[in-house]
């Protein structure tokens, strides 16, 4: 419903909802009704919802929401031989929040936004609990479980060219910063008399005052976040070469996460940061490097992160990666590529005030492709190396080299046969995309003595159209591996494999 009063206070429109179900569960027979579980029921469940839309001032909005259901089931049992009547909630679920937006000035646009869940379900059986070596017993309805959720989040973004229009230097640095709730807890034999619809964030904790009540799982944990981009020079006037200078960018990361948990008693904190993730990407590099005469498109990306895990008390985790990107068109044939990265995770045990594990991790690769002919040709060459350290003691050293070479074909042959009495021929498409890859992957360790091998591998694959309707998969793979120490790993194996598809 749109209301015709146009004030900020006012809501630009309301929408309301209502709903009513009934449920019967009656058995017709006295042995049915005299079963252990079984009962009549009658269940009444009512839905209430509203939605609303402010506009405080122009550009600005405030949107909330609420929905609750609730169930009240009445029962009769025979179990014991007579009837007994009783009547309790069964359910009840809400859901409240808002989303927003506040804007300031033009550029200063504030988004805020939370939504909370709130579900409550009745234990339908006879419970018996012993607590400090007494022991409680609740008959059915007595109790409910409880389940509680929320989500909470914070916007500013901020572009700096609208805030310094002039400048050429900060027209492009965009930052967007914010925080995020987010919010659980479970409850277990939780009282029927408690209060749910009230409370309106998990951090209103539950006051039970049931023997049976626990507390099974709560997490309640908090984000702050900050997204940088700039491109420092992409509105200079750079002459000739130098303006390649104009896609240099850079972008960063920041979060930081504040956790704190409680498992059925049992308390952990835990705080993680990433001060920085960041990447510095320059393009055209076929300028700068005055190469313009056999290499074009260059691209070199150069990254580094650092994240830190605080389990307080506990340990703490440290972990370093650095790497790159480099793309580039060499004499307008062959496309190269290469990538490297190099990570390092330091772990601390604070209790003994010792490092308990370290890890090194590297992997590179570069391959080349072509066409020539009709195929595609992609040799490469995968590296990685890893080492671990426990204790002080190394436990693991490996690396693997593994040179390989792709090949692929897109080929149509088409082609017609005559048959006899007809005047066409029939048509047939003849298309074979024809992909195969073959690798040799060295391994080799002076630590784990399985970690030295050499594996071949062929797979291949056909996917062979012969009419619209009509298409053939041929697939196949060869392996063979040869252990340096350990003779009964050697093996060979092969798979082939075919589908045949009609399309009608």
């Amino acid at each position: 419903y749109g209301l015709p009063l146009q004030r900020a206070w006012a809501p630009r429109t309301v929408d309301a909802n209502y709903s009513f179900t009934n449920y019967d569960v009656l058995y017709q027979s006295d042995f049915s009704r005299l079963q252990p579980g079984d009962y009549d029921a009658t269940e009444h469940d009512f839905s209430y919802g509203t939605r609303m839309t402010f506009v405080p001032w122009k550009g600005s909005s405030f949107n909330p929401n609420w929905s609750m259901t609730t169930g009240n089931e009445r029962r009769t049992d025979y179990t014991s031989g007579a009837p007994i009547d009783s009547e309790y909630p069964k359910l009840f679920q809400q859901d409240a929040g808002f989303s927003s937006n506040w804007r300031i000035n033009r550029w200063l646009n504030p988004q805020v936004n939370y939504s909370m869940e709130t579900i409550a379900n009745t234990i339908l059986n006879v419970s018996t609990y012993v607590v400090n070596s007494t022991t409680y017993s609740y008959n059915p309805g007595d109790l409910k479980n409880v389940t509680r959720s929320a989500n909470g989040s914070v916007s500013v973004p901020i572009n700096f060219g609208e805030v310094f229009p002039r400048s050429a230097l900060l027209k492009s640095l965009n930052i967007v910063s914010g925080y995020q709730l987010q919010d659980g807890d479970s409850w277990t034999g939780v009282e029927q008399g408690q209060n749910l619809q009230d409370l309106l964030s998990v951090r209103q904790p539950l006051h039970p005052s049931a023997a049976a009540a626990q507390l099974i799982s709560l997490t309640e944990r908090d984000t702050f976040n900050s997204t940088q981009r700039w491109s420092p020079f992409q509105y200079y006037n750079f002459p000739g070469r130098e303006s390649a200078w104009k896609t240099f960018s850079v972008s960063n990361n920041f979060v930081e996460t504040l956790q704190r948990s409680n498992a059925t008693g049992t308390t952990s904190k835990t705080i993680s940061q990433t001060p920085v993730d960041s990447v510095f990407s320059l393009s055209r590099l076929e300028q700068l490097l005055h190469a313009d005469h056999w290499m074009s498109n260059g691209q070199m990306d150069l990254k580094y992160s650092m994240r830190t895990t605080n389990n307080v008390g506990a340990s703490f985790d440290t972990q370093n990666t650095v790497g790159t990107d480099m793309r580039m068109l060499i004499d307008k044939k062959y496309d190269f590529a290469f990538t490297y990265n190099l990570r390092t995770d330091v772990n601390k045990d604070l209790v003994v005030d010792a490092n308990t594990a370290d890890t090194l991790h590297q992997d590179a690769d570069a391959q080349v492709t072509f066409d020539y002919r009709k195929f595609r040709f992609t040799p490469k060459v995968d590296f990685t190396f890893d080492q671990t350290t426990t204790g002080g003691i190394k436990t693991n050293e490996t690396t693997v080299i593994t040179p390989s070479l792709l090949a692929r074909a897109d080929l149509a042959l088409p082609a017609g046969l005559r048959l006899p009495g007809s005047s066409r021929p029939l048509l047939f498409v003849n298309r074979i995309i024809w992909t195969t890859t073959l690798s040799l992957a060295q391994t080799q360790s002076p630590i784990i003595i399985e970690n030295n091998s050499i594996l071949a591998s062929l797979t291949t694959s056909a996917d062979y159209e012969l009419a619209k309707n009509l298409r053939m998969t041929i697939n196949g793979t060869l392996q063979r591996l040869w252990h340096q120490y350990l003779l009964q790993e050697n093996y060979i194996a092969f798979s082939l494999g075919t589908n045949l598809t009609f399309q009608f």
